[in-house]
């Protein structure tokens, strides 16, 4: 009796390693292995608004302001302007 095994061979697709945001240009899926900071959670949100609140605190002359991605809803930058006085 004669055993032969068919062995399947799997084909292997490479996973996207970046996928990139049309607007911000920022890279998506390296955001989210990151954690990056996301309008959509509510914890981000309180971190950035204390952050900002923090930052008007220790110079009282500056505004802060978050500026979040419309696309993609991550972090893009802080907005921070000086008042002269």
């Amino acid at each position: 009796m004669s055993l032969t095994s068919k062995t399947k061979k799997r084909s292997r697709r490479k996973k996207a390693t970046t996928k990139f945001c049309k607007t911000c240009h920022q890279d998506i899926l390296e955001n989210e292995m990151r954690d990056m900071l996301m309008y959509k959670d509510t914890y981000h949100q309180l971190q950035v608004r204390e952050y900002c609140k923090d930052h008007e605190v220790i110079y009282s002359n500056h505004k802060c302001k978050p500026h979040w991605c419309g696309d993609c809803d991550y972090l893009v930058n802080y907005e921070i302007e000086v008042q002269e006085g």
